[in-house]
């Protein structure tokens, strides 16, 4: 049962939302962050850029760039792009693309509550972005950018959102990739406790995006808490209230969620021809050409689209080579990591290997022939996972490799800012 709770921060201003909010960051590759941020000096996207988002001749050292963000942040609440607000309030938060809407509620959570597991967890992490997230907090020192969390659906609470949402919202805007954002303020101590009662009736929540956020989170809260008891002897060396100790999420009900899927690119052969890749491919997998892009449908698992040396292909694993009874083995992205990934092109490590990369359902095909042409060597369609199958391997405490799933529209940074 979550224990949620209003917090104190910074609200993006209604006039500067459009121009403010950063669009989707792993939607697009670093080669677009970086055109977008240059072209756009106030969007917060230049809050949060990383090394790779810069050319090679150029990249600032991780220092230079740590304070380099933190300008920029300072910048931003200073020049009346975001409001203070001192009194504790949770949010409710909608998005729409298209047909498709999701109400959520913004709060915090004790990240003890993913430490000890009462946030389920299902995909694995990397541990140089867990690295880089911890320092980012402790330099540029806020939460920006809502973990997201699902929960099963419950209707006291989706008649409590509808009815607050019947006044008009405090922020209604529009991002540039066509998501409405629509935000209202719950400051009523009465109303919270209403909602906080709610939340504590419902089982386990569902960590849905935002993995490297929570463990960062708890990373960086063990480093504190360090902190303070070597500086503090005795009881109360640490506030378990204190801001550090703390998470910024959104709940959404799972019924509302949308998946995509995360597929795969690797830079090389590991040393093989095409040929003799597809040879040893062709033991475990039928391969056959296909003289268009292949997009997995999601039914048969064990089926990809490979794009190799400028040719589609679509894979189908052969009979009895997976465990399609078992909740992790069935999945599509351990079957690609178990019988292609690792053995044959020897990528142990999921979590650091530079030689793999991850390209969002949100970038479609044309993110796959974007690094085929940037000169990754094979890239594999992936089927989505449901929602569904993310419940059941969360359930049974076993996770999925990392970038197993991808939720679109997701919580955007730069419209809740919450000092760390």
């Amino acid at each position: 049962m979550p224990h949620i709770r209003a917090f104190t921060g910074y609200l993006v201003a209604a006039a500067r939302a459009e121009a403010v909010v950063s669009p989707a960051y792993d939607a697009v590759s670093p080669a677009m962050r970086r055109k977008f941020a240059d072209a756009h000096p106030g969007n917060f996207l230049n809050t949060m850029r990383l090394r790779e988002d810069f050319p090679p001749d150029a990249q600032p050292s991780a220092d230079e760039l740590l304070a380099r963000n933190k300008a920029h942040l300072d910048k931003l609440l200073g020049d009346g792009s975001f409001e203070k607000f001192d009194s504790p309030c949770m949010f409710i938060y909608r998005l729409r693309a298209g047909g498709h809407t999701q109400t959520g509620v913004v709060c915090e959570i004790s990240v003890d509550e993913y430490a000890d597991g009462r946030v389920r967890k299902h995909e694995d992490t990397r541990s140089d972005k867990e690295d880089l997230l911890a320092m980012y907090q402790k330099v540029v020192g806020v939460s920006s950018s809502p973990i997201c969390l699902a929960y099963p659906h419950d209707r006291a609470i989706e008649k409590f959102l509808g009815e607050k949402t019947r006044t008009p919202p405090q922020l209604d805007f529009t991002a540039e990739d066509g998501v409405v954002q629509q935000v209202w303020r719950i400051e009523d101590a009465d109303a919270q406790r209403e909602l906080r009662g709610m939340f504590e009736k419902v089982g386990a929540t569902y960590l849905t995006d935002g993995h490297h956020r929570a463990a960062s989170g708890l990373r960086y809260a063990k480093m504190m808490r360090e902190k303070n008891s070597a500086q503090h002897v005795g009881a109360g060396a640490d506030d378990p209230g204190a801001p550090h100790n703390q998470l910024l999420v959104a709940l959404f009900s799972a019924e509302q969620l949308v998946l995509l899927p995360f597929h795969r690119a690797v830079r090389d052969l590991n040393g093989m021809r095409e040929a003799e890749f597809l040879e040893k491919l062709s033991r475990d997998f039928e391969v056959v050409p296909s003289s268009a892009p292949v997009a997995p449908r999601g039914d048969a698992p064990g089926e990809f689209g490979m794009l190799l040396g400028g040719n589609w292909r679509r894979l189908r694993l052969r009979e009895n080579r997976a465990d399609l009874r078992d909740p992790v083995a069935s999945l599509d992205v351990v079957i690609l990591q178990e019988r292609i990934l690792a053995p044959l092109l020897g990528i142990a490590d999921m979590r650091s290997d530079a030689r793999l990369d991850y390209i969002s359902g949100a970038q479609g095909m044309d993110g796959l022939a974007r690094h085929a042409a940037d000169g990754w060597a094979v890239c594999f369609a992936c089927a989505a996972t449901s929602i569904e199958q993310l419940m059941r391997v969360a359930d049974a405490g076993a996770l999925m490799p990392p970038k197993s799933t991808y939720f679109d529209p997701k919580a955007r940074s730069g419209v809740f800012i919450r000092r760390k």
